[in-house]
């Protein structure tokens, strides 16, 4: 695979080298991927409004030279900014990327958490006094999804007790949530 384009939604983000970022986006046609933004923390940088979290993009990269593609080109489909100045929705936002990124392997397609995870940031802005159950929801659906929990058993205990032990990790997002109460 020397290149590729996809599109995706970025699910974390964290700084490398001197200029650069690392993005993991979750995509529609790869799964999770991790791509090198060489340059985008320069002022200059016309693609770091593009880059941020929750952002669903269109990209195209390149086979670099160690084991991480580099992202070369970038266009914004969808940024959420009904809902990016509200910390109770990031934090909802949080809590999705989080589960998606600790659960899923990197470079294995799943199109179906792509769908849950781009249809439940749209519909964030919509939320009401519904929204732990609306998360709960959504958290089971990806559960259900990736085969950690059967299509046809009701979810009795607590959901997020049951990812950490999954993953043998603490989530840290909900404690955010929490702490916003």
């Amino acid at each position: 695979m020397n290149s590729y384009s996809d599109e995706g939604i970025i699910i974390k983000r964290s700084n490398f080298g001197e200029a650069g970022k690392l993005i993991t986006a979750f995509t529609s046609n790869h799964g999770k991927v991790t791509l090198k933004a060489i340059g985008i923390r320069k002022i200059s940088s016309k693609q770091a409004g593009s880059l941020e979290l929750f952002n669903h993009i269109k990209f195209h990269a390149v086979q670099g030279r160690g084991e991480l593609e580099v992202l070369t080109e970038v266009q914004l489909i969808e940024s959420h900014p009904s809902w990016r100045k509200h910390l109770g929705r990031i934090t909802l936002a949080f809590q999705l990327c989080e589960v998606i990124d600790k659960l899923t392997p990197d470079h294995q397609p799943h199109p179906e958490i792509f769908e849950i995870l781009k249809s439940s940031l749209l519909e964030i802005g919509n939320l009401k006094i519904d929204w732990k159950l609306k998360i709960e929801n959504w958290k089971l659906e990806i559960l259900r999804e990736l085969g950690y929990w059967s299509k046809e058993q009701e979810f009795q205990s607590d959901i997020d007790k049951y990812m950490e032990e999954l993953i043998n990790r603490p989530l840290h997002s909900p404690k955010l949530l929490s702490k916003l109460k």
